[in-house]
């Protein structure tokens, strides 16, 4: 069971009855984010979904991506990380599951489907998860773990696309804010602002807008130039 909302008391993290939890894990790497480094697929993401609809049409794409995302972790996968000695799971996703850049601020429900699964599936098991949103709207960098096909930051530029994560972090604070095995939210995974000088204010935009919903759950916070400064 767990015994309340983690929370950062000094510098360690405690749960609802101070003690120390010490976080042991790993992160759950090229799932809801298909990096290429991590899968040896050939490309980004997005570039390897537009490829897959383009030849086996919606409804076998569907299909395919549900069982994929559905065997890619399942309750057997839980209990070996139990098995371990580990109980945190950092989980890395693209915005494109929540929302389409055609559509955008439309929230996509179907998107849930396999990440409340998984964080169901970590619970039962006694393993934290960190909601880690890898890929924001625009690409928070110029890397492949962004779906930055272009390799140019366009987040920094145009306030939209920072508007929209804003709004996406919002719905995701509102849905998880009472969930005690979340072990907090990463925002942005290794953003790299070019001028070193945006993210602060932009952290502290976001730190708002989800503590109005979300008092309670960690923020963790990767630092610029892909959270090597």
């Amino acid at each position: 069971m767990a015994t309340g909302i983690l929370k950062v008391k000094g510098t360690q993290v405690v749960d609802g009855n101070g003690s120390p939890v010490i976080l042991r894990g790993a992160g759950l790497g090229g799932w809801l984010n298909m990096e290429n480094l991590i899968t040896g697929f050939p490309g980004h993401e997005s570039s390897m979904r537009s490829a897959m609809l383009e030849v086996t049409g919606q409804k076998n794409y569907d299909f395919f991506f549900d069982r994929w995302l559905y065997y890619f972790f399942t309750s057997a996968d839980a209990k070996f990380i139990k098995s371990l000695g580990l109980n945190c799971i950092r989980i890395p996703f693209n915005y494109r599951h929540f929302e389409d850049d055609m559509n955008p601020r439309v929230l996509q429900e179907n998107g849930f489907k396999h990440l409340d699964r998984v964080i169901n599936l970590c619970a039962s098991e006694g393993i934290y998860t960190i909601l880690d949103m890898h890929t924001v709207p625009g690409g928070q960098s110029p890397g492949w773990h962004a779906d930055n096909t272009t390799s140019y930051a366009a987040f920094w530029d145009y306030k939209d696309h920072q508007d929209r994560t804003v709004w996406l972090w919002e719905h995701l604070a509102r849905r998880y804010k009472d969930n005690p095995w979340i072990a907090g939210y990463n925002p942005i995974n290794e953003p790299c602002d070019p001028k070193h000088v945006r993210l602060p204010a932009y952290y502290a935009q976001l730190e708002q807008a989800i503590r109005a919903i979300d008092p309670d759950h960690i923020l963790w916070l990767d630092c610029n130039t892909f959270a090597a400064e």
